[in-house]
């Protein structure tokens, strides 16, 4: 009778303690899922966490088109938008703009995993039938506190944040005439 109960106590011990493996593992799923699921969500693409390395107008089928490059600063945050990532803003257009006949406000999207891309990218080509020529407007990088970078000025025809071009009509990197208004 004694060993009977010593072999019920022992495997009872062992139930106990892989109960509690099973539980600790569960709950590490369940917290990596959790964590998964709030780092994925989109949230505005905030301009104090964007720092840009450079803006430039390239040709491509014989339309300008302009580019941003640049790197988010926190450590939860990734890129989601732009060139490579298109999403779909409440207008509807491809990529975060919106148009007016003076200015284009560029605006983004960003998760908060701290593996993502940090890379920022915008690419957006001259499109004159729905009022984008680029050229001719000044070009902003905007987020929904209101806050803007100026990175075109139309008037000036100059990128606050280029390398290789501060003057569009002068630079290097421009190979196309501009039309001064």
């Amino acid at each position: 009778m004694r060993k009977d109960i010593i072999m019920k106590s022992t495997l009872y011990r062992k139930s106990i303690s892989i109960l509690k493996y099973l539980g600790l593992l569960l709950a590490t799923i369940l917290l990596f899922l959790g964590l998964n699921f709030w780092s994925n969500q989109l949230d505005d693409l905030h301009i104090q966490d964007v720092k840009i390395y450079n803006t430039f107008f390239a040709m491509e089928n014989g339309k300008p088109t302009f580019y941003l490059y640049g790197k988010l600063k926190p450590t939860f945050a990734s890129y989601s938008g732009g060139a490579f990532t298109q999403y779909n803003n409440s207008n509807g257009s491809a990529y975060g703009y919106n148009i007016n006949k003076d200015n284009v406000q560029i605006n983004g999207q960003q998760t908060h995993s701290p593996f993502g891309s940090k890379e920022v990218v915008f690419r957006i080509k001259s499109d004159p039938k729905h009022g984008l020529t680029l050229i001719n407007q000044n070009i902003y990088l905007t987020d929904q506190q209101h806050h803007k970078i100026k990175l075109y000025d139309a008037h000036t025809r100059t990128q606050s944040h280029s390398l290789e071009q501060k003057d569009t009509q002068k630079g290097s990197g421009a190979k196309f005439k501009t039309n001064a208004h």
